[in-house]
């Protein structure tokens, strides 16, 4: 509860600090007031189409997040274990991480199409953090643990399960969490650029053609929104596994 009343009074200073900045403009068609926004939100939120436009977004956004956080996984576990993976895929995550998103949509949607750039658009923007953190996790395990599991033969199915997904989990979390948001952002914008019909970044690219700011405003703060629903979804359900499996440790 707390923690709530944190959030929404926090919120409410940024909704103050824009409705000042917005009086201090004074050009409500270029940089329209909260109150605005929020009643054009509403009345964008009663149509059947908008739910249609954000759910096509959400699905292309998640779709590029599971599949970075498997094949991340995957990489980096392999890059842990065996040396010259990680020797390969070295220089593809420096490049990934380098290079302007831009770039990457009008590569990639030559090549694929809008809505299949939009899914890897967000898979390349998550990718090399999953893979990242998930590597420096392995690498943490203990040393002393990992030479007593070959001491005594463990099973690698009893290594990964009480000894790795331990090590890696604080990693796995803080990867995912620094991940939403950037997949919504990267996502969105690879959009904007695609200009996929039935997408929120088609919408913020029709808005910003004709001049109608207040619709601009109200599909990005569409975007935060679903990017903090997503990521409240998220924490709760990886702290609940979490509560979970150490009470059975306990048990």
């Amino acid at each position: 509860m707390k923690k709530a009343i944190k959030f929404i009074a926090i919120g409410f200073c940024w909704i103050l600090i824009w409705f000042i900045v917005s009086i201090l403009i004074d050009i409500p068609l270029l940089f329209p007031a909260p109150d605005a926004v929020f009643h054009r939100l509403g009345e964008l939120v009663i149509t059947e189409s908008f739910y249609k436009i954000a759910l096509a977004s959400f699905v292309r956004i998640l779709i590029g997040i599971l599949i970075a956080v498997v094949t991340g996984a995957l990489l980096a576990f392999l890059s842990a274990i065996f040396k010259p993976v990680y020797d390969f895929m070295t220089p593809f995550v420096s490049v990934v991480k380098s290079t302007p998103v831009v770039a990457f949509v009008f590569l990639v949607n030559m090549l694929i199409g809008n809505g299949k750039t939009v899914i890897f658009i967000c898979f390349l923007m998550v990718f090399p953090i999953v893979y990242s953190n998930i590597y420096q996790g392995i690498k943490s395990t203990d040393k002393n643990l990992l030479e007593m599991c070959n001491v005594y033969k463990i099973p690698l199915k009893t290594r990964i399960t009480s000894l790795y997904l331990p090590s890696v989990a604080p990693y796995f979390i803080s990867s995912l969490l620094s991940s939403i948001g950037l997949a919504w952002k990267a996502g969105v914008a690879a959009e904007i650029l695609c200009t996929p019909t039935i997408s929120i970044g088609y919408e913020i690219f029709n808005a910003k053609t004709y001049l109608e700011y207040v619709d601009l405003f109200a599909w990005i703060a569409t975007v935060v929104i679903l990017s903090l629903v997503f990521e409240l979804i998220t924490t709760t359900a990886l702290n609940a596994i979490i509560k979970r499996k150490k009470l059975g440790t306990e048990a």
